[in-house]
């Protein structure tokens, strides 16, 4: 004799679907709050072309706060833009008909510099506490340039979005272009340390903070209805 299950059981695990569709948005607001957290960490603001032995005095100051800035804002952050990324550039691909290639390896490219910051950066941090001052300026120098080399990449995948259709909202793609802008001078300036440019940052970083999470949260919310 066998006995039926109850009715109206419900499987108790997570549905996939669910994890998914919030993927997006989750890491897109945990972006902002990782860049958030580390910058407050460590709330010094060198300037591009600051010697080596001013880099590793401040350096040496506040060395905690350097290591929890460099994996926040370039190590965890870096990932978690990455995964924007990949959701984005998917709802791309499947609108387009998979002409993403390029995008793509833009968005890679984005994503591998900042983890090399991440490490770059706990090297210059070592090197300043242990008393290498040359070292330190050299790695930092490394740091900075590869951010208008992370920008510059950010700035050509947030104009191909803008330009491909409606895998943004319209908003969003209208913000797209002042941040591709932004990120072309703030990525020239850090990228030759022009710290007569430096300042385009203060517009770049917000417009970022608010195209990533957007996008997030955008993809997340047509994925749910």
């Amino acid at each position: 004799m066998t006995i039926a299950p109850p009715t109206g059981r419900t499987d108790s695990r997570p549905d996939g679907s669910f994890w998914r569709a919030n993927l997006p948005g989750t890491a897109g607001v945990a972006y902002v709050v990782a860049w958030a957290v580390g910058l407050a960490a460590w709330p010094v603001n060198l300037a591009l072309n600051a010697t080596a032995g001013q880099t590793a005095a401040s350096y040496r100051a506040h060395p905690a706060g350097a290591i929890v800035q460099y994996l926040l804002v370039e190590g965890l952050a870096g990932v978690l833009l990455g995964i924007v990324l990949a959701c984005v550039l998917r709802a791309a691909r499947d609108r387009l008909g998979g002409r993403v290639a390029g995008p793509a390896l833009l968005g890679a490219i984005a994503v591998i510099t900042s983890l090399a910051q991440c490490a770059i950066g706990l090297l210059a941090t070592a090197a300043a506490t242990s008393g290498h001052a040359a070292d330190c300026g050299s790695l930092s120098d490394v740091v900075n340039r590869l951010d208008g080399v992370k920008m510059l990449a950010l700035a050509a995948t947030a104009a191909w979005l803008a330009i491909s259709g409606p895998v943004l909202p319209r908003w969003l793609r209208g913000v797209s272009i002042p941040l591709a802008l932004a990120l072309i001078a703030s990525g020239y300036a850090y990228l030759t340390l022009s710290n007569e440019l430096a300042s385009t940052a203060y517009i770049s970083g917000p417009l970022l903070l608010l195209w990533v999470a957007g996008a997030g949260i955008a993809l997340t919310v047509r994925r749910r209805r």
